[in-house]
């Protein structure tokens, strides 16, 4: 029982680690949509996004590149989870490079940001080497 529950969380590990990163791309933009948009607080948090997307776009893009992880996560479409993770990675290095040209000081959530481009880009080169596809089928 023990070693079929290790086993199980083993061979999907990974996909724990993506859904996270889901989370954390759908709580920046809803947490964008509800910050509101005067105030320093918005300048230093958002100035990078909104200097390329205006503020809306931005936020929409966030929450629909989540919910196409979610797809993917679901779906076990190898295709699907490459450019979910792919384009998860880019928002998320976005993200960091955001707070880091544009933010007033260092801030912890930078970490975050890396850490869940990090995951994605491991994910995309699991599925781009070919590790991934022997647990197609296999989600929870």
């Amino acid at each position: 029982m023990m070693y079929s529950i290790c086993r199980k969380l083993r061979e999907h590990e990974h996909w724990f680690a993506e859904c996270w990163s889901m989370l954390f791309l759908l709580f920046v933009g809803i947490d964008g949509l509800a910050m509101p948009s005067i105030g320093l607080l918005h300048n230093a948090c958002v100035r990078g996004f909104s200097s390329v997307l205006p503020d809306g776009l931005w936020q929409a893009l966030f929450v629909a590149t989540a919910m196409l992880q979610y797809i993917a996560l679901f779906k076990e479409s190898l295709l699907l989870r490459g450019v979910a993770s792919f384009i998860s990675a880019s928002l998320l290095i976005w993200g960091m490079l955001n707070l880091l040209l544009y933010g007033a000081v260092w801030h912890f959530s930078m970490i975050a940001w890396g850490f869940f481009a990090a995951i994605n880009l491991y994910a995309l080169s699991r599925i781009l080497t070919g590790i991934e596809s022997k647990y197609v089928g296999k989600a929870l």
